[in-house]
């Protein structure tokens, strides 16, 4: 039988490795670390938690039941709110989500932290499996009252999730968030009868998030450029992590004095990374412009920008310093999602969109692609089946 001072510890330990998970990453948690940090010895630790992988599976289970009654909770004042309609759903769903990155903030660190691991070694932990299951059909029945849209609201959720952990605070941003919400939950295109200056408020915040320092959108070719593009390779292949000088030399071929030269910080070497990846992505893009593929199952590069944006998301969360960067990644969604590829991807033909329309669907396609390969799923079939189930909703 377990003492109660032993299930004390044992509770006391895993509040402190969900802490680390979410300041440092899923990756950064070592028993060492986690021993000083709750004032034990290492053996006493492993005598208490086992080894890695059983500490890892007690940390995974708790941050499930934890999760399990925040969602219980929200739902039962769903329920006593019935019938809702979809403006005031978006509204709970701002609420709700500020909630699970705020007051749970561990909890949605190391569910998104779990979806990108998987993703990059293409294997879903079943407790992976089940703990998005349960997710997407809460934010399905929020957004939507309909469990048949899970696999788009908890790509939305996951997604825009992982912007909010460190920008939930900014104006310009919550408003941002605020008018897609809106949009997603009342069906995605702009009503016919809406005055065509709304459209004017969205891209006010979006302008408003504006960073200081642009990149460009043609491959930097110089040695630096080199360097950044192929930490950049380095990071969505292998978590960032992965990334030092050190292993960016390696990857480019290049002495490590050389990096620290370009690149004197490792956050310099981070940015420079991502937005390589961003980069080389729009490069394609306009390369490819006029042939006749979906963008959203074509493009090799768009796999790397949407774990590069998933994985700036976090970073930023834990990095403040790449809050600017990760924001502007984040105002520019849907610039290359045009009418035509909304039609492509299974929404009505003959509907026009607008910018608003192209952000929330960008949003649920990046965060829907994260969830395909971190379950091993056929990205194309899970974004036509769900935009055409989503195509049910459209006004």
């Amino acid at each position: 039988m377990t003492s109660v001072d032993e299930t004390h510890g044992a509770q006391s330990v895993i509040a402190s490795a969900l802490e680390l998970i979410a300041s440092h990453g899923l990756a950064e948690l070592t028993l060492r670390p986690l021993a000083e940090k709750v004032g034990m010895s290492l053996n006493a630790l492993t005598q208490t938690m086992g080894s890695k992988e059983q500490l890892l599976t007690q940390v995974i289970d708790h941050a499930m039941e934890q999760d399990r009654l925040f969602r219980e909770s929200w739902l039962r004042r769903l329920e006593a709110m019935a019938p809702v309609g979809p403006g005031l759903r978006a509204v709970l769903a701002e609420t709700m989500l500020d909630d699970w990155v705020v007051g749970h903030r561990a909890l949605a660190c190391l569910l998104i932290d779990m979806v990108q691991d998987a993703g990059r070694r293409a294997e879903c932990p079943p407790a992976l499996g089940a703990w998005l299951d349960a997710v997407g059909l809460f934010w399905a029945d929020v957004l939507f009252g309909d469990p048949r849209q899970a696999d788009a609201a908890l790509g939305y959720i996951l997604d825009e999730g992982g912007f909010s952990l460190f920008a939930h605070a900014n104006p310009a941003y919550r408003m941002l968030r605020a008018l897609c919400l809106h949009r997603f939950t009342g069906g995605i295109y702009p009503d016919p009868d809406e005055d065509i200056g709304k459209g004017r408020h969205l891209e006010q915040w979006i302008a408003a998030l504006e960073p200081d320092q642009t990149y460009p959108d043609t491959p930097d070719r110089s040695k630096r450029g080199l360097i950044a593009a192929q930490a950049g390779r380095l990071i969505v292949t292998c978590g960032l992590e992965a990334l030092t000088h050190r292993s960016a030399a390696a990857a480019a071929g290049t002495p490590a004095s050389t990096v620290v030269y370009h690149f004197g910080t490792r956050d310099e070497l981070m940015v420079a990374a991502l937005h390589a990846v961003v980069t080389n992505f729009r490069h394609n893009l306009a390369e490819n412009f006029g042939r006749p593929h979906p963008f959203h199952a074509n493009y090799a590069s768009s796999r790397d920008l949407v774990r590069a944006t998933s994985i700036i998301a976090i970073a930023a969360a834990r990095h403040p310093g790449l809050g600017p960067h990760a924001l502007d990644m984040r105002r520019r969604r849907g610039e290359n999602i045009v009418t035509s590829v909304l039609w492509d991807m299974g929404l009505p033909h003959g509907r026009i969109a607008d910018r608003t329309t192209s952000q929330v669907v960008s949003v649920a396609l990046f965060g829907m692609r994260m969830v395909a390969m971190a379950r091993g799923l056929d990205e194309d079939e899970v974004l036509h089946a769900a935009f055409t189930r989503l195509a049910e909703v459209c006004r």
